[in-house]
């Protein structure tokens, strides 16, 4: 570069642009602070399903390597995050359809709890789930799943992380299921803001 005409530059110019980079710069790192983005090596961004059932004597819950068709057992019996969205989802097993739950949480990195809707555990969660104020779904909750009286039941409990305080609603069965999940689902949606469309009532005359 000519040296000429760097000397030409007006100074205060030179000063504008430093200022304007290192504004930038700012902005970058601050934006990165504000999001939690984890930058360097780590896990690909997309979820890692657990599953849960009393079929692996080693594990209460566990990840699928589908690759290898095996499980892997989750050593630990609570996972601790911000819930971010519930949905349901029909699969096949054994030849027959399913419903399944799927729970979002955001953790270290992003996790899904996929349960059949039929099991205690997922009742246990989602009426749970269906009883907490919207506020709690801002804030990191603890799942933790517990052996039952029986080799094929698990439960679900929920904790405050901070008071260690243990929440469970307890439900008599008939239980309307679908309004349970459509309940903890609003909930959950109007917690991050997602605003769910509005059903239209056909006017009588």
């Amino acid at each position: 570069m000519d040296s000429s005409k760097v000397s030409n530059v007006d100074p205060h110019t030179l000063l504008n642009f430093n200022e304007v980079g290192n504004t930038y710069l700012k902005e970058i790192l601050e934006e990165l602070r504000s999001s939690k983005q984890q930058i360097g090596f780590g896990h690909p961004p997309k979820p890692r399903y657990i599953y849960t059932n009393r079929q692996y004597p080693d594990c209460l819950w566990y990840f699928w390597d589908g690759e290898n068709k095996r499980h892997e057992p989750i050593l630990f019996n609570a996972l601790t995050g911000i819930i971010e969205k519930l949905e349901t989802e029909e699969k096949e097993y054994k030849g027959k359809r399913n419903l399944k739950i799927n729970l979002h949480i955001k953790a270290e990195r992003n996790y899904v709890i996929e349960s059949g809707t039929e099991t205690m555990f997922s009742k246990g969660l989602l009426y749970t789930l269906s009883r907490l104020p919207v506020e709690k779904f801002k804030q990191p909750i603890t799942i933790a799943v517990e052996p039952g009286d029986t080799a094929q039941v698990s439960f679900c409990r929920i904790y405050n992380p901070v008071t260690g305080q243990s929440v469970y609603a307890s439900y008599t069965e008939p239980v309307d299921w679908q309004n349970v999940i459509a309940r903890a689902t609003s909930k959950i949606n109007t917690a991050h803001g997602r605003v769910e469309p509005r059903v239209q009532i056909p006017q009588t005359a």
